[in-house]
């Protein structure tokens, strides 16, 4: 199976697409401004401003803060789409509250950015979808994890 296998509970700014970047390349081809980075290249939170600076082309000023990420991505003139590719590899090497920061940026950016349209699609293959479901599940829970 691949597409949108359901955005976040009560979050439409985070998707999650279960299939390969191939699929999802032909799915956003017509969808306005798209920008790809790569969840290997995230690992950490500094790897994430630097893949996400290069992709976006931030100015050479951005400071590569939290605060300088979301003040770039509210600059955006038309909004966009931001795929991740390989997003299970995300914060691999990052304590939890990284995570729940960045998510945390990206709704302010998205109510900065609002009525453009604003969203974060994560990709995962099929194989490796679980560990992104539960990095995900791990997010909108604040970093609680559950049993297991």
């Amino acid at each position: 199976m691949t597409g949108l296998a359901y955005p976040a509970p009560g979050d439409p700014l985070l998707q999650v697409w279960r299939g390969s970047a191939a699929t999802l390349v032909d799915a956003t081809a017509d969808k306005g401004p798209v920008w790809w980075l790569r969840g290997a290249r995230m690992r950490t939170r500094r790897g994430l401003m630097d893949e996400w600076a290069a992709a976006a082309q931030f100015p050479p000023y951005f400071g590569g803060t939290w605060d300088a990420l979301r003040d770039a991505l509210a600059d955006l003139p038309e909004g966009g789409t931001f795929l991740i590719l390989d997003a299970e590899q995300l914060f691999q090497e990052a304590p939890p509250v990284d995570g729940i920061t960045w998510l945390a940026v990206l709704r302010a950016a998205a109510e900065e950015l609002a009525p453009k349209p604003f969203r974060v699609i994560l990709q995962a293959e099929p194989a490796r979808f679980r560990d992104l479901e539960q990095g995900v599940q791990v997010l909108l829970t604040g970093g609680a994890r559950g049993p297991g």
